[in-house]
């Protein structure tokens, strides 16, 4: 598991986040303070989630999010090939992405 670590832009010491507020499922407005006494800096930021990598296994999920642009992309490409009985790379990637 990978930790995320914040950086101050002014001073480049580590920064914490004093407070976040969730606007809504996918959006969370985020304050942030550096951590060197000297420097003190606070900043406004936010924390999104833009789209979907996989779907979720609920059959009627509460949030719906978009697609992620690779994954319609391949979509696309797959619904424009002529139809054949052979399996491709796109076909081959997409059973890679089930079975994480």
């Amino acid at each position: 598991m990978s930790t995320f670590k914040l950086v101050c832009p002014a001073c480049y010491g580590p920064m914490v986040i004093r407070t976040s507020e969730g606007q809504t499922p996918c959006f969370r407005a985020m304050y942030y303070k550096c951590k060197d006494f000297v420097c003190g800096a606070t900043y406004g930021g936010s924390q999104t989630i833009d789209y979907m990598l996989s779907p979720s296994g609920l059959a009627h999920p509460i949030t719906v999010v978009p697609q992620a642009p690779s994954r319609v992309r391949r979509q696309a490409l797959r619904d424009t090939r002529g139809k054949d009985n052979q399996l491709d790379l796109l076909d081959q990637l997409d059973h890679m992405e089930h079975d994480r």
